[in-house]
């Protein structure tokens, strides 16, 4: 029997399941936010910001004189903004006859197709915000990873950055999939697991981390800057890099990952430096207007003291190497930890003269179905709105895997 009663309340709900559902990214970092943006009677205005601290590293000191003899570590916390600034929403229009389906019927054969297209375009969006925040890089560009060690050395680069263990997970590309399940599906034990790896192409847990097949991981797509580019005065610090050598309009975007020469990472609480290159990654998009500049970076360079992130200020004429080439596109696979970013899902409000419900589910993700009529032709439009913030808030654990 037709159910006549398929309410506003029964949809939202389903589709916030189905959006939860298809998005393995937004279920799997820190989404504990929301209850932070202000009083629920108030309802969540687009725009809303909260500030979300990041402790401080200490120092420590020789010898039983206070500090060494100089000024205790500074304890203030840095902090990054979590804003509610991205609404996006899937328009339906049908007749009072789909309105007597099955909720069954309506959540297959209308309601997933769209919330499928929702999350792809939503988890699309974070991953790509993610990239502007992540410097580490493993992988050779232009060649999809196919062996495990690609993966090991993205846990080995996390861990250097003293990400805590658990709570991991890898989102990857089918072909990136397809290759490792074929060259690793003998390390894989016990039975169950070489079944679901071979046989369904589902790798599972690897590496500390819950491996995801995803349809929508981020293209990286570098901009016309060649590397031959060096650094344009010594003694540099913060998060904005002055440069020189560059190509006439050259360009470097949001996302593109470069070292420096003589720049090497460090231990992030001891301070010493490793035998790596710190890798750093454009904050944003940037056009030269001459052969100097200056590009935002993270991390921000900082050679002394507490939350120290590199081994020395780097040297005037220092050349800076890009990864990649110019103007090519690579996509990037993502290892990260649940702190790594966050994201707050808001409730909106069903607005005057419509019909509606919002769901809020308790895993923090919100979806509003609101509908109005059009009683000439017979028909209701519906829409079914996300209103999100994202942001990176340890950006050094998480790792990309480029292709």
């Amino acid at each position: 029997m037709a159910n006549t009663n398929l309410t506003h309340q029964m949809i939202a709900r389903e589709a916030a399941k189905i959006l939860a559902e298809e998005a393995p990214f937004i279920m799997n970092i820190n989404r504990g936010r929301q209850d932070e943006f202000g009083e629920a009677v108030n309802g969540y205005q687009k725009g809303q910001t909260v500030k979300i601290k990041i402790p401080p590293t200490g120092a420590v000191f020789d010898g039983a004189v206070f500090a060494g003899g100089g000024a205790a570590t500074d304890s203030a916390e840095q902090s990054v903004d979590l804003t509610l600034d991205t609404q996006k929403h899937i328009a339906l229009q049908f007749g009072a006859k789909e309105k007597l389906l099955e909720l069954t019927d309506f959540r297959e054969r209308i309601l997933r197709p769209q919330m499928q297209t929702l999350s792809s375009v939503v988890e699309a969006d974070l991953m790509r915000k993610a990239l502007g925040g992540v410097p580490n890089l493993v992988g050779t560009p232009g060649t999809v990873p196919s062996v495990m060690k690609t993966y090991a050395q993205a846990r080995a680069r996390m861990n250097n950055f003293l990400t805590p263990v658990g709570e991991r997970t890898v989102c990857f590309s089918s072909d990136a999939n397809t290759e490792l399940v074929d060259s690793s599906r003998q390390l894989f034990n016990p039975k169950a697991a070489i079944e679901r790896g071979f046989l369904r192409g589902d790798i599972g847990e690897a590496q500390g981390a819950m491996f995801y097949e995803h349809q929508s991981m981020p293209v990286q797509t570098n901009g016309s800057q060649a590397t031959g580019f060096t650094v344009n005065g010594a003694g540099q610090s913060g998060s904005v890099l002055a440069v020189a050598g560059l190509t006439a309009a050259a360009t470097l975007t949001k996302g593109q990952v470069f070292t420096i020469a003589g720049v090497f990472a460090v231990h992030p609480l001891t301070g010493i430096a490793t035998n790596q290159l710190q890798q750093f990654v454009v904050t944003a998009d940037f056009t030269a207007g001459g052969v100097t500049g200056s590009i935002n970076i993270f991390p921000g360079i900082k050679a002394t003291g507490p939350n120290k992130t590199v081994s020395a200020a780097p040297a005037n004429g220092a050349v800076v190497t890009l990864v990649g080439a110019a103007s090519t596109s690579y996509r990037q696979n993502l290892m990260f930890h649940k702190d790594a970013f966050t994201a707050a899902f808001a409730p909106l409000p069903v607005l005057a003269s419509c019909e509606g419900y919002t769901a809020r589910l308790p895993n923090g993700v919100s979806v509003r179905v609101m509908t109005f009529g059009d009683g000439n032709n017979d028909y209701e439009r519906t829409r079914i709105d996300v209103l999100y913030g994202f942001t990176v808030v340890r950006g050094l654990h998480a790792a990309r895997i480029t292709e």
